[in-house]
């Protein structure tokens, strides 16, 4: 389920980044005209879709993704270096281990779980089980980590915290911008794409 938007338009595009890396780009165009992009490093074109559908309505509304989830805005939020697996998207065995107290922090990779609905759920049992909830910047790429912060400012509680596994800053500003505060700037190659309408 992707952002609760009017889509007139969608464009995926590959690119090469900085490091080498491939990466999807996505840009979705609403019905009055707003865009929005999102991006991801698996290949996996829905969750880049479903970026830039919330990324498109955030802007719409001229807020950023934080606020139009109803989180609370935090100054920062802190990056840890944490090398235990995260939980591979399986509903089943979530819940399993939720209820069976095999998790003491919920360790997930937002781009492997596909959606902020998804993410967003996993936030909501975690805090009925008081669990913390740490997401994965599986790349350590600086996009990853801007949206995984942008993701924590939506959870409730002050422990979510983001998971970068090299050296990295210990906290990570959390954007104020419209959307999901993505410094696109950072990979020149952006700037380049010719997207389609």
């Amino acid at each position: 389920m992707a952002a609760p938007v009017s889509i007139a338009y969608t464009h995926v595009h590959s690119m090469r980044l900085g490091s080498g890396a491939e990466a999807l780009a996505a840009r979705v165009l609403l019905a009055d005209g707003t865009a929005g992009y999102g991006f991801t490093l698996n290949m996996d074109a829905g969750v880049a879709r479903d970026m830039a559908a919330w990324d498109a309505l955030a802007r719409s509304k001229s807020v950023p993704l934080h606020a139009l989830l109803g989180g609370t805005h935090r100054h920062a939020v802190k990056c840890v270096n944490d090398v235990n697996p995260s939980i591979p998207p399986d509903w089943t065995a979530l819940r399993k281990g939720i209820l069976g107290n095999k998790y003491d922090l919920l360790r997930i990779d937002p781009f492997a779980w596909g959606s902020v609905e998804q993410i967003s759920t996993i936030a909501a049992a975690a805090a009925a089980f008081d669990l913390g909830i740490a997401l994965l910047a599986p790349n350590a790429h600086p996009w990853e980590v801007q949206y995984c912060t942008a993701l924590a400012a939506t959870i409730r509680g002050d422990d979510s915290r983001i998971i970068v596994r090299s050296a990295y800053s210990p906290e990570v500003l959390v954007s104020d911008k419209p959307g999901v505060g993505i410094e696109w700037s950072l990979e020149p190659v952006f700037q380049k794409i010719q997207w389609q309408s």
